[in-house]
């Protein structure tokens, strides 16, 4: 082989080797889960503020955005509808997706923004075609706190040791939580703005089936249950609204498989008053106090058996005749931890 091939071929090797090293450095970049979570965002504490007050401690996380403004949008084109990303906060990180679940095709876009600490979601859709279109729902725009193997967000965001999720439910401290939002509705319909929370009895499950629980806790909502949903009773719940102390009535319902036939339980609270602005709930009281209602379906179902993996918050909706154009401000999210002496 002459010098010119040789030189040549050597070049083209090193090329290749330089496009693949730069191919590999970009992937680790664009696919922070390949590290070690205490490597993607050394900045992050995971000890929440270690406030006081009366004879117990309180620890309040606060798991609103650190960074600046950054755009996550969602289409029907290249699987966009399941983007994902991570935010990073004072007290570990949130997952957020646009989660447009039941969307086949449609033109427009949802557009989840922070801006700041505050989040901006935005859904402008026409033509909306549904994968199942018996169902009132075309996504659930919103962020996730914890772990979900599952799909889509198949992992576990950054938690703080007051709340290291997934937890025993035997173990779950005493805590509430606060959203400060605002829902934005133009055209179409807003189910609810809500918070969803999912129980498995196996913190590593991959998917989701019976007897793992979906509690849904509905603050703000248009949607009314199906014949599938079982009203099974009331309950009041102390909530702050607005800095003001309110006894909330929720109507119950249960719907016994969501899917299929073997398809997980859901408990949903649903508030007799359109719920906005800074608004308080005992979240965890209504998490484990879930179980009582799910007993008037499933005798057998024991608290005791299961883990809270996750915490979403987010809104559904539905568009009407194709069309939908609506959203919510999610200012700030806090989880307030009583800790007793």
């Amino acid at each position: 082989m002459d010098l010119k091939k040789s030189l040549g071929l050597g070049f083209a090797v090193a090329f290749l080797l330089g496009v693949l090293f730069l191919h590999s450095y970009l992937v680790h970049l664009t696919n922070p889960r390949s590290s070690n979570v205490t490597d993607r965002y050394p900045q992050v504490t995971s000890q929440g503020t270690g406030t006081t007050s009366g004879t117990g401690s309180k620890d309040v996380l606060n798991l609103s955005n650190l960074g600046g403004t950054f755009t996550v949008i969602g289409r029907y084109q290249s699987d966009s509808k399941y983007a994902l990303a991570e935010v990073y906060t004072p007290n570990g990180s949130l997952f957020l997706s646009p989660f447009l679940w039941n969307l086949k095709v449609a033109k427009g876009d949802a557009n989840l923004t922070y801006v700041g600490s505050s989040l901006e979601v935005w859904v402008n859709f026409t033509d909306f075609k549904k994968v199942s279109p018996s169902i009132p729902v075309d996504g659930y725009p919103g962020v996730m706190y914890g772990q979900e193997l599952w799909f889509p967000f198949a992992g576990k965001s950054l938690t703080s040791s007051s709340l290291p999720l997934p937890m025993a439910l035997g173990e779950l401290p005493n805590f509430s939580s606060t959203l400060s939002y605002s829902v934005l509705d133009r055209w179409g319909v807003v189910d609810d703005f809500s918070y969803d929370v999912w129980l498995t009895t196996d913190p590593n499950a991959t998917y989701l089936q019976y007897p793992d629980v979906e509690v849904m806790v509905w603050l703000y909502h248009n949607e009314t249950p199906s014949k599938y949903f079982l009203y099974v009773g009331n309950v009041t719940e102390r909530l702050v609204v607005n800095d003001t102390v309110l006894e909330e009535n929720f109507s119950v319902y249960v719907l016994p498989h969501t899917g299929s036939a073997n398809g997980w339980i859901g408990v949903y609270f649903l508030s007799q008053d359109q719920l906005e602005g800074n608004v308080t709930v005992p979240l965890s009281s209504m998490i484990v106090g879930s179980f009582p209602f799910i007993h008037k379906v499933f005798q057998k179902v024991n608290a005791s058996d299961y883990y809270l993996d996750a915490v979403q918050v987010g809104m559904e909706f539905n568009d009407v005749d194709g069309d939908v154009s609506l959203g919510y401000v999610l200012h700030s999210w806090t989880i307030e931890l009583q800790n007793e002496s």
